[in-house]
């Protein structure tokens, strides 16, 4: 695909590379400085960036979602240090020089590659002209048959022959699958050089056996001698020149300026860089340590090891937001691994995760609650932390803020916490957390309302008192119910719905609620299964129980005999012929 690069340091023009979607970005990087030093720019420093988020090297442009003909902007990197501290001003310079010096060499010498491509393809068109001449030739000596394969393989080489320029690539229809003709061609060319040099001793054997020179042979034989042996030579030109460009040909733009790009540079200079008074140093220092995070496991260890953990903790609180997202990309990076995760935890890294959550940034808010739900998982003394530290509220904040994407993580944090036997009480300890849920238990995406309405069942299986103090829920669930077409969120709300039913002294707010009849309608409508059809049939037996009118209810009676008819659950055809019993008393 192809990709449009602009920059405000080349006014007025854009560049154009191609590349896949599975090329790292530092690839893609190489490619531009190959245009750049065809410009004389080749010291030019940049990042590129993408729908305002800075791309990093180690990740591949699929990961951005970049698609073919998508623009990237290239953002100048200063090359002035704007620290007061002589001593960062240094090392930051030495760590940038190295760096850039490394680079410099590598795209050197892969220039020097594509041009010992671009000059063997010349070398190897000329030796099949010439080869092509002789065997023209060939059909004037003395097996002038010979002319003929010659001539083939002469043609065919010139077809082979790749045509290429370092500016401009290959020809189009040698774009593909070059390796696997070049080497065909160099084993073709090695058996017929080795078959000129059978032809030459067959000449001396068999047409002048007995004489000692072979030019007292025939003026035919004489002719075809040297015909055949400079063939001998350009054969074997070409299977060597072949052989070469077939090596050259696994060589793609990037090869030796990627390493240099995705390489662990020194974290001592990185660190003192992230401690500069300079903005512009710190935000690149976050992007560095993002980048080694990202990278391997061994840089993972290597940074924690040097301090990284409190370096990029620190990075984190700064009130630059780009500081702020390359800082928390690295520490959600490095909470992948477990034995990451108990240090972060005890240097108090779960209060830098939540306090982020306030941000406006939904990016650094996203990298935030990642790096948050690699840490819940199955460890109690995070989620005490993150109850400790008035995490609820932060992340009731992301709920009723922030964008789906974000809150379906946020349902995915408060599931979790519910697993914790000492913990899940807190989801419903306090009224304020209430509109966060009755947000994911209404919202259009039903992957949250099941997270929500499960988070909602794992505390009331062991503490239902919980839920019935906080009736207001009933109307969430109820519109829950009718509004969602999945029949999980609507089996999880009725279950939910029953366990008021079930006490006296809240059975009267469901059955006069103005949204109970159309619910009970839904419910019955959709439940297909023994588990909906089974809840559906207990909620009809409490209403009736509990509002003998609903007897004489003529929709309600029809609502009953449906469940019965369609009844695949031996409780609920029980409970609905129970209710029709009670009719007819």
């Amino acid at each position: 695909m192809l990709l449009y690069i602009s920059s405000p340091a080349f006014v007025g023009r854009t560049f154009v590379v191609s590349c896949q979607k599975s090329d790292t970005v530092a690839r893609l990087k190489a490619n531009i400085y190959h245009i750049l030093y065809e410009m004389g720019r080749s010291t030019h420093q940049f990042r590129l960036r993408f729908k305002n988020q800075y791309l990093k090297d180690v990740s591949t442009i699929a990961d951005y979602g970049i698609q073919d003909s998508h623009v990237i902007k290239m953002i100048p990197l200063s090359k002035k240090s704007y620290t007061s501290d002589p001593l960062q001003a240094s090392a930051s310079s030495l760590n940038s020089r190295l760096s850039e010096d490394s680079l410099q060499v590598m795209l050197q010498k892969e220039v020097n590659t594509l041009k010992l491509r671009e000059r063997l393809c010349v070398d190897m068109q000329v030796c099949v002209w010439i080869l092509f001449v002789f065997g023209v030739i060939t059909y004037v000596t003395a097996y002038w048959w010979a002319a003929f394969y010659k001539c083939a393989f002469a043609i065919m080489a010139l077809y082979i022959t790749p045509k290429y320029t370092r500016l401009s690539g290959f020809y189009l229809r040698m774009a593909e699958r070059n390796d696997i003709r070049i080497l065909a061609l160099s084993i073709i060319s090695g058996l017929l050089c080795l078959s000129n040099i059978l032809t030459l001793y067959f000449l001396h054997e068999k047409e002048c056996p007995y004489l000692t020179s072979p030019f007292q042979c025939n003026r035919t034989v004489n002719f075809s001698v040297p015909v055949y042996l400079i063939e001998t030579f350009v054969f074997g030109g070409v299977a060597v020149f072949a052989a070469i460009l077939w090596r050259n040909f696994t060589f793609n733009i990037g090869n030796y300026i990627e390493p240099v790009l995705v390489e662990e540079k020194d974290i001592k200079y990185i660190f003192i860089s992230a401690k500069s008074s300079s903005t512009k140093e710190r935000r690149t220092a976050a992007l560095d340590l993002a980048n080694m995070a990202a990278s391997s496991d061994d840089n993972k260890y290597a940074l924690v090891t040097a301090g990284g953990l409190q370096v990029l903790i620190d990075l984190a609180l700064e009130e630059d937001v780009g500081i702020r997202g390359y800082a928390i990309e690295a520490l959600s990076e490095l909470l992948t691994i477990k034995a990451i995760q108990n240090q972060f935890v005890d240097i108090g890294g779960v209060y830098t995760l939540l306090l982020a959550l306030r941000t406006e940034d939904e990016h650094v808010v996203k990298e935030s609650i990642l790096a948050l739900c690699q840490l819940v998982q199955d460890n109690d003394d995070v989620m005490q932390k993150i109850i400790g530290e008035n995490g609820m509220d932060d992340l009731c904040h992301v709920v009723n803020n922030c964008s789906l994407e974000l809150i379906r993580l946020v349902a995915g944090i408060f599931l979790d916490v519910s697993f914790s036997e000492t913990l899940r009480t807190e989801l419903l300890r306090h009224k304020k957390y209430l509109p966060s849920f009755k947000k994911m238990i209404l919202i259009y995406d039903s992957g949250v309302q099941q997270l929500a309405l499960q988070t909602l069942e794992m505390v009331t299986i062991n503490e239902s008192h919980m839920l019935l103090l906080h009736p207001e829920l009933i109307d969430s669930f109820l519109k829950a119910i009718i509004t969602s077409s999945d029949l999980h969120v609507k089996t999880l709300a009725s279950k939910l719905l029953l366990y008021f039913l079930e006490v006296d002294e809240m059975v009267k707010d469901v059955l006069e609620h103005p949204s109970f009849m159309d619910a009970l309608v839904s419910m019955v409508h959709f439940a297909s299964d023994n588990v909906s059809q089974a809840i559906t049939a207990r909620i009809l037996s409490h209403a009736a129980a509990n509002n003998r009118d609903l007897l004489a209810d003529r929709e309600f009676v029809d609502l009953v005999r449906t469940v019965q008819v369609h009844a695949v659950d031996q409780e609920a055809w029980m409970l609905t012929d129970k209710i029709l019993l009670m009719k007819q008393q």
